[in-house]
Parts: C-alpha cells; structure tokens; sequence
C-alpha cells in the first residue's frame, strides 16, 4: 500500500465539506453567468481532460469511503478546485441541460483523445448516464472513462435495454466491504489495501500512469467484461 494512503477525520471531513458547501451556496448565487469547468489534465491523469463534481455531497454510495476519497483529501485543500467542483455542481443541479451542452462543446472544440468523468463525484441517475452516453456516441474518436459505485443506476439502465457505447468505459468502483451487484458484468476497479482487498483473483496490477496506459491501450481504457484491475490505495 502507498505510504501517501490515510483517512480524515471527523474534523477534517467536516472542514472540507463545509469549506465546498458555502462555495457551492455562493456558485448558485451567480449560477446564470457560470459556465463548466474543465480540467486539462494533472499530475496523475496527465494530458487527459475531466469534468468533476463535489466528492461525497455529489456521490450517492460513498459511506463506507467518504473518509478516504482521494479527491476529498487531496484536491479540495485547494480554493480554486473547490472553486471549480463546486460551479460544476452548481450548474449541474440548476440547468443539467447546460451542464452537458458546455460538457459537450468543449468536446467539440478540443478533439480530445480522452475524456475523464468525475475524479471527485459520481454518475447521478440513469438520466446522467444516458447524457454521458448520448456525449460518447457523438464523439466516437474520444475514449471516455468513469469510475463509479452507482451499481444500481448502472445495473438498472441495461436491464432496461440501453446500450453503453463501446467508446465509454464503465469501471465499477469496489472498495473492501462494499456489496457490489455487477450482474451485467462491468470491468471493475478495486483498491488493495495492507488489510485485504475486494478484488477477484485474477485482478491486474495499475501502472499509476493513466497517460501511458491510454497510449498503449491497455488495463482501465481496454479491460472488458469480468476482469479487473486493482490498484495500491493512496
């Protein structure tokens, strides 16, 4: 396990809640004159564009790894990503329409090889995911990938006979002693921790280079139904 792997406090899970919650109350003051906003990449993704929300107030199955969400611990010690997920979550919530549209005409304008949904937040509900996959189908040169522990929504929107297209790429999120339905067989994703792990024998080991993977189209951006990858917890 990462020696950058430690969990919060009730303290610290407070502070930084409190710190996204009055940014995300001022966001929807200005709301109308807001726009999306879209990372470029970072140390960790590199060159790979992503949309986020606000972690744990923006994802629906996180109580058993809200205090150790990375995007939680890591990111929002920072004004201006609080700044950034919060607008998002703002207009999200007020105008899920114009949400997607910017999403989308960002996608236009840049061509990106590679679109990353939610390093901090999750899918919301099935009429999420259909925009998503709506966005995936139009840009069918860009991979897109996501995380998420929104099983059911996920589980719900096949058993109604919707198809995910083969551009956007589902992992769910597993997390030692979290219930996961995976009846449709969706790749998986699971920490490993120095006290046991929830994935699968079999799981292959992340390279903790989303860059490079994406280049040589492997493990997250290729992995198909029941496999799995297992990354260190940090």
């Amino acid at each position: 396990m990462s020696r950058n792997y430690w969990t919060l406090g009730k303290e610290g899970m407070k502070t930084r809640l409190s710190k996204a919650q009055a940014a995300y109350e001022n966001a929807l003051e200005n709301v109308e004159n807001l726009h999306v906003k879209i990372s470029d990449g970072n140390t960790k993704l590199g060159a790979i564009p992503s949309i986020s929300l606000i972690p744990v107030m923006d994802c629906g199955n996180c109580a058993i790894c809200a205090k150790s969400c990375y995007d939680l611990r890591n990111d929002l010690i920072y004004k201006e990503v609080i700044k950034t997920r919060a607008i998002n979550s703002a207009i999200y919530h007020e105008d899920p329409e114009r949400y997607f549209k910017e999403i989308d005409g960002y996608l236009d304008y840049r061509f990106p090889r590679a679109f990353r949904f939610h390093i901090g937040g999750d899918i919301q509900d099935k009429w999420y995911l259909d925009k998503m996959c709506d966005i995936a189908r139009k840009h069918k040169d860009t991979k897109f990938l996501a995380f998420t522990k929104m099983f059911d929504v996920c589980n719900e929107y096949l058993d109604e006979g919707n198809v995910i297209p083969e551009n956007m790429h589902i992992l769910f999120s597993g997390w030692l002693g979290l219930k996961m339905d995976n009846r449709h067989g969706f790749p998986e994703a699971h920490p490993i921790f120095e006290s046991g792990t929830s994935a699968p024998e079999g799981t292959r080991l992340c390279t903790g280079n989303c860059t490079e993977c994406l280049k040589e189209d492997r493990l997250c951006w290729s992995i198909g139904k029941g496999q799995a990858v297992g990354f260190l917890a940090h």
